[in-house]
């Protein structure tokens, strides 16, 4: 009896040494995107760390829905982001027609088509758009585009 104890003791132990998290916290974060006052579907939204320590991390992300909405996941759906200072870029792809058929070769998928922002906001060291995802702060976010 003492055997079979100790064969159920030990992956416990084990997944519990290989489950290290030193992820960081993650708050609740969400948004909403509108170009003209109207909302925006289908755009990538990406959260890039500003700290120096930080910029090999987990980039939080989120696509809008048709009212222009988003909730910012970083390890799992809808988790939000770690606390900190932001560039967000956003990039709204115009449709690029029907899906293609997958194929075994790997060809074929959708194809993005061009920024409809013009790539205005769509590189991290370059956008004018910042946010901070703060402890105590409802951490939502509206971007107005023009």
């Amino acid at each position: 009896m003492r055997f079979f104890f100790v064969m159920a003791i030990i992956p416990a132990f084990i997944l519990a040494g290989c489950a290290g998290n030193d992820r960081p916290a993650v708050l609740k974060a969400s948004g909403v995107v509108t170009v003209g006052g109207k909302p925006v579907d289908g755009a990538l939204v990406v959260f890039h760390p500003q700290a120096k320590d930080r910029e090999r991390d987990v980039k939080p992300f989120a696509k809008t829905d048709d009212q222009g909405k988003f909730n910012l996941s970083t390890y799992a759906q809808d988790d939000g982001a770690p606390e900190g200072d932001y560039a967000i870029t956003i990039v709204w792809n115009k449709s690029g027609g029907p899906e293609p058929k997958m194929s075994i070769t790997g060809e074929g998928g959708p194809k993005a088509g061009p920024d409809r922002l013009n790539g205005r906001f769509g590189n991290p060291g370059a956008t004018p758009l910042k946010k901070t995802v703060k402890k105590g702060d409802a951490n939502e976010f509206k971007f107005e585009l023009n």
